[in-house]
């Protein structure tokens, strides 16, 4: 390799480098906007959905006897919203790349568990509806556009009208621990127990004010809508920590290269003069035999 084709590689790497710096400038800025309201509010919605599971478990028979009285059918089912008694899994991904590896670990994980129970599916995000049809060709599901970096709330309420039909909703999504850690998990945001799950005061029992319909009500419609919100900034999130990560190993890999490219191009121009050197020494030595 020459001086020039070096030199050409040393800009080509200098300009990549450039565009990995820019975009990690970018996902710094999202994250750092969002990373500290994400962080206080998980304990409160944490909270929140271990409230809407103990009202669920607690006063079981009262809401059993609404639903008799509102002529709902079902006894399995604890809502006071006519629903279809069916399992919906919503897997929550990615419009594009540069994620890291947290997008395929939210797909194996909702994989593994796709496998173990029936459910209908709802795909939010397009590398979501590619990876599913390569590993569930012919499955059905429901697809839904959402942008990565911002909430729409159009695009929102046409995702919750469709899994508000359901009577149990998983949502499969990254979690942020740490900048070099982002974990896969799933989210009962339909008040469901998990089975992991182990409530506390089982037996508690509650006043309600003004009476348990319209709190249960209220559970069902805003909370839902609040903790489905929780986790599409939580998914938001670890997909910018990992992007920073995976561009941070990126800046550190073309480095590597700017350093070899450099030393190489060194190489090279050495090589160069030394030639010249041997050339002129080969020069003086004929002119001195003649």
């Amino acid at each position: 390799m020459n001086d020039t084709s070096i030199t050409s590689e040393i800009e080509r790497l200098t300009g990549i480098k450039i565009l990995v710096q820019t975009y990690e400038t970018i996902a710094a800025s999202s994250m750092k906007r969002i990373r500290a309201s994400v962080l206080q509010n998980r304990a409160f919605y944490i909270g929140l959905a271990r409230a809407f599971q103990e009202v669920k478990r607690a006063y079981r028979k009262e809401v059993l006897e609404l639903m008799k009285e509102r002529k709902i059918e079902g006894e399995k089912s604890l809502s006071l919203i006519k629903r279809n008694g069916k399992t919906c899994f919503v897997l929550l991904m990615a419009n594009t790349g540069l994620y890291g590896d947290i997008v395929n670990k939210v797909f194996a994980f909702f994989s593994q568990e796709y496998k173990k129970e029936s459910a209908d599916i709802v795909v939010i995000g397009k590398m979501g509806s590619t990876f599913f049809n390569q590993m569930f060709p012919g499955k059905s599901y429901a697809y839904f556009d959402f942008p990565d970096n911002a909430m729409d709330l159009d695009k929102l309420k046409k995702i919750i009208r469709h899994v508000s039909s359901y009577e149990k909703t998983l949502v499969f999504y990254g979690s942020f621990k740490n900048f070099l850690l982002q974990q896969a998990t799933f989210s009962a945001i339909s008040g469901d127990e998990l089975p992991t799950e182990a409530l506390e005061y089982k037996d508690m029992r509650y006043l309600f004010e003004p009476e348990l319909e319209a709190i249960f009500l209220f559970f069902e419609n805003e909370i839902f809508v609040s903790l489905f919100e929780q986790v599409l900034y939580e998914s938001r999130l670890a997909k910018l920590a990992s992007r920073m990560a995976l561009l941070d190993r990126a800046s550190v890999a073309v480095d590597d290269q700017l350093e070899k490219a450099s030393f190489q191009r060194q190489r090279a121009r050495h090589r160069v003069f030394n030639r010249k050197q041997l050339d002129a020494i080969s020069g003086i030595s004929l002119w001195g035999s003649s």
